[in-house]
């Protein structure tokens, strides 16, 4: 491992330090927060999972819904509960404690890349157990994307905590193995690119 990987990986361990980097290296999330809101609409009284939370980051987008946000690291979810809106757990993605048909929406923003494909596997499945039939679900991933500005985002991905950024066509297979997906694209989040999924 490189220094400059283990410095980003260590810094990643602060959830203040990784949300202000975050927010600078991604304009505040102003692009997935659109998204968010144009495809979740207004979930007033609907229950969502945000699952992989970290910070909370977007839990004031669901304040007026029965917000639910799950997340690996207890330091994430001490930061979200001290500082945002909504129910917050100390959870593993491929087993949580939810009830079946749970939940209204699910979100998945930027966690599968961290994740190799037998572990997202695992993740979609136990997002499928838990949202209702009909409901939906939102993944947003890093991802390999032709930009003319790849000159900034490959740098920035190499030193990315995630060992597994994808291309589209590659989350597509995994996702669509548990989704049927209404809507997909890509799109740039200040220095990073993603892939979109809208899904049922």
């Amino acid at each position: 491992m490189s220094f400059a990987k283990t410095i980003i990986d260590k810094l990643a361990g602060n959830s203040k330090i990784f949300t202000f980097l975050r927010k600078v290296l991604e304009i505040n999330f102003i692009v997935q927060k659109r998204l968010v809101k144009k495809y979740f609409g207004d979930v007033a009284s609907q229950k969502v999972l945000d699952i992989g939370c970290g910070t909370g980051e977007f839990a004031d987008l669901f304040k007026k819904a029965d917000y639910y946000g799950v997340d690996i690291s207890e330091d994430y979810i001490a930061f979200a509960k001290r500082n945002k809106p909504g129910k917050f757990s100390v959870m593993d993605a491929t087993q949580l404690q939810f009830l079946d048909n749970e939940f209204d929406k699910v979100l998945i923003m930027a966690i599968l890349h961290h994740l190799d494909d037998e572990t997202v596997k695992k993740v979609l499945a136990e997002a499928k157990r838990v949202v209702k039939p009909g409901g939906q679900i939102l993944i947003m991933e890093d991802a390999k994307i032709k930009s003319l500005l790849n000159f900034i985002t490959k740098p920035l991905q190499s030193l990315d905590k995630g060992d597994y950024i994808r291309n589209a066509k590659e989350y597509t297979s995994l996702v669509a193995l548990y989704f049927e997906i209404e809507k997909q694209g890509e799109f740039r989040s200040g220095a990073i690119t993603y892939a979109y999924f809208l899904a049922r």
